[in-house]
């Protein structure tokens, strides 16, 4: 994706879901939404290559050069997404300084 959003800053691929497990923000789907994904085509397992039924809750974080995160926005609904608005703003400011 980076490629070809042709991205000049580095993003993370979280095999496994172990960056949201060291950030506290992996979760176990429960049995009950386990058959409702299996009903619906969806085998976590076989799409993430573990056998977890992990899924990371959907964040963002912005870390400056300096390695300080700068913010962060999470959403246990996976259905909110931030508006990209303050998050860009953000970004300018930190380049721009």
């Amino acid at each position: 994706m980076a490629a070809k959003q042709k991205l000049t800053f580095p993003i993370v691929w979280d095999e496994k879901s172990a960056v949201a497990e060291a950030f506290g923000l992996a979760f176990t789907l429960p049995d009950d939404l386990r058959e409702v994904y299996l009903s619906l085509g969806i085998d976590l397992p076989q799409h993430n290559g573990d056998a977890s039924w992990r899924l990371p809750v959907p964040a963002r974080f912005v870390v400056d050069g300096e390695g300080i995160v700068r913010s962060v926005e999470a959403d246990v609904d996976y259905k909110y997404r931030p508006e990209p608005e303050p998050t860009v703003a953000l970004l300018r400011d930190i380049v721009v300084g």
